[in-house]
């Protein structure tokens, strides 16, 4: 089973919770605080998001986040490369073989080589808005 990852999730609710209030700013204590997110992971969330482009900080007593991008122009592909790194579904997908100790072995190499194929394709036609 393919699962999104706690930070891939809060990502989602973040950029969510963003979108909501375009003509506002917002910081990573409001999003935590109204999702039950840790405070800190939220933030550093927040922070590559930003780095990404995908958010501007505004600095101040006033300042917070808001989007520099629409959301129905960032794939989840691209979400998941940002926050996670990868979007592989079996970790010998990610990598070179030479972790894994049944590869020359393996009988299901070529089907997740399929799958993730799909997955990946997938991913890049869903729009991180279809989630607003």
């Amino acid at each position: 089973m393919v699962r999104f990852s706690k930070k891939l999730e809060y990502s989602l609710i973040s950029l969510r919770h963003i979108a909501k209030s375009p003509a506002e700013l917002t910081t990573a204590r409001d999003i935590s605080s109204k999702y039950n997110i840790p405070h800190d992971l939220c933030a550093k969330i927040l922070q590559t998001l930003k780095k990404e482009g995908v958010l501007e900080s505004i600095q101040g007593i006033n300042g917070g986040y808001k989007l520099t991008r629409s959301l129905r122009k960032i794939s989840l592909s691209e979400l998941f490369n940002i926050v996670d790194g990868s979007t592989a579904i079996v970790e010998c997908v990610q990598s070179d073989e030479s972790g894994c100790i049944i590869s020359d072995n393996c009988t299901i190499k070529d089907p997740i080589n399929k799958m993730q194929i799909e997955f990946e394709n997938m991913l890049k036609i869903k729009m991180v808005s279809d989630f607003i």
